[in-house]
């Protein structure tokens, strides 16, 4: 029931090399990222602001911190394996503009419905640190309960890895975007 703020889309079946100019047919295009090339796609019609654009991707843990992390394109990833890199249940949902149709492999809706906020892969959500931070914003800003073991796996991650500015950028979100920020 919120308003929408962003849009991020994600292209399945389309080879990297063809992804740019198909976007350049339609509006203004930046690349933006080093690890992970995202294309904002601004002046599409009916649309305000810009489209955020990339291809799926796989991600896995290398190193140290938020940054350590690698990640690998892929457009003929599966759905669900595209979906399983998201951190929590409600940001791992999908529309098919084509269809209409919402895409849920991890059962964010029901998750949503029920007020709780889950890791999708407790596996990977640990590569992360900054997860654990965003978890706790979210709780409050969407008046969300953490399911216990997502909670758990939040409290053994090592912020410290974390730079101070992404920390930060965590609580300010939690403290000027909640309606109780306690």
């Amino acid at each position: 029931g919120l308003p929408i703020k962003d849009y991020d889309v994600e292209i399945f079946g389309l080879p990297r090399d063809r992804l740019e100019p198909l976007l350049a047919a339609h509006g203004r295009v930046d690349a933006v990222g080093q690890a992970f090339r995202v294309y904002k796609l601004s002046g599409v019609e009916g649309v305000e602001g810009a489209l955020d654009v990339a291809l799926p991707r796989r991600d896995s843990k290398v190193g140290p911190g938020h940054r350590g992390i690698a990640v690998e394109g892929d457009p003929v990833l599966p759905v669900e394996e595209a979906s399983r890199r998201r951190d929590f249940t409600m940001n791992a949902m999908l529309l098919d503009p084509a269809t209409g149709e919402i895409l849920d492999p991890w059962g964010g809706r029901r998750d949503l419905e029920a007020r709780i906020l889950r890791t999708v892969d407790a596996r990977t959500f640990g590569e992360d640190p900054l997860r654990a931070l965003r978890a706790v914003q979210f709780a409050a800003r969407f008046e969300l309960e953490v399911e216990p073991a997502t909670a758990a796996l939040c409290a053994s991650m090592p912020l410290a890895e974390l730079p101070a500015e992404r920390v930060f950028g965590e609580v300010e979100k939690l403290l000027l975007k909640a309606r109780r920020p306690s």
